[in-house]
């Protein structure tokens, strides 16, 4: 498997990904998922900072990443608690139906095709299951927002309509994530519809935190059968 776009980001992000607004992304995942007991996907499990909390709320989870570094990392934080699998999201080595629920956060800004990848969730998801995506909002947290140094908006530039990849300059001491691995922006509409189009049924949406305008969107939904 060639090398993730996070592979030697580790340290970096474990120290980016850790700060309290990182923490309430995760917590409103998990309470929206629900408790189990189950068999939790956690898609894209990064250095499996949300899986602690996904065990507490009584699911037994695996996690999966494409990145050697990051899953490294989440072996050091969870240990035998929890399995871990290196996979690309948009094939993954799980058979339909396998999981009781899916959650994924912070993911479809840097999966190569959001809609693969959420195809992929829905397939090893059982009919029933609980599918839970928390994310960057393509509205307000999108490249095309200008901040201020405090990080609060400041303006829009054009650009939101142009879904793709995103080449921003690299920049390996930047603090912003962005500049670091770049960013794939879908509008609000493809990013509801990667979901919808994919056999799963929204049951809910909200824009958590206290930031005005937003910064992340969280959507809850279901299989079809």
């Amino acid at each position: 498997m060639p090398p993730a776009r996070y592979d030697g980001q580790t340290e970096w992000y474990e120290a980016f990904a850790s700060g309290m607004g990182f923490t309430a992304t995760r917590a409103c995942a998990v309470r929206l998922v629900g408790r189990g007991p189950g068999r939790c996907l956690d898609l894209g499990c990064g250095t499996g900072l949300t899986i602690p909390a996904l065990l507490d709320a009584g699911w037994s989870v695996v996690g999966a990443d494409v990145s050697t570094d990051q899953l490294c990392a989440a072996a050091r934080r969870v240990g035998s608690s929890a399995t871990l699998v290196q996979a690309n999201a948009h094939a993954l080595p799980f058979t339909n139906g396998e999981f009781d629920s899916v959650v994924s956060v912070l993911t479809h800004t840097d999966f190569d095709d959001p809609r693969r990848a959420f195809a992929e969730a829905q397939r090893v998801l059982r009919v029933g299951g609980t599918f839970v995506y928390v994310g960057v909002h393509p509205c307000f947290g999108s490249p095309f927002i200008e901040k201020n140094d405090l990080g609060v908006p400041t303006g829009i530039r054009p650009g939101y309509r142009d879904a793709g990849w995103q080449h921003l300059p690299p920049d390996p001491e930047s603090p912003r994530i962005r500049a670091r691995v770049g960013i794939n922006h879908p509008p609000l509409a493809g990013l509801l519809s990667a979901v919808v189009e994919n056999g799963l049924t929204i049951t809910h949406v909200e824009e958590p935190g206290e930031t005005d305008p937003p910064l992340n969107i969280a959507i809850r939904a279901v299989r079809r059968a």
